[in-house]
């Protein structure tokens, strides 16, 4: 397994535990900061399931997630 996606794991389960403990109705969405990462390094993230993810620069976004887009129908840019 991918080490960003042990990582986004870790992340959702104790999202998970803290959404149990304190009785939510509701789930945080998550997203993904993934201004300083390659796409190689994203790639396992999409196959994972997990679709949103966050830039701060449409130029990086628009070349980084222009053929992605077309893979991944649910994909979310924030």
């Amino acid at each position: 397994m991918h080490i960003n996606v042990k990582r986004l794991q870790i992340v959702n389960d104790k999202v998970k535990e803290i959404i149990n403990k304190k009785q939510l109705k509701t789930a945080p969405k998550i997203i993904a900061v993934s201004k300083t990462f390659t796409l190689s390094q994203i790639t396992p993230l999409l196959d994972f399931g997990h679709l949103h993810f966050g830039e701060n620069k449409v130029q990086e976004a628009d070349h980084k997630w222009k053929g992605v887009k077309k893979k991944y129908k649910n994909l979310q840019l924030h």
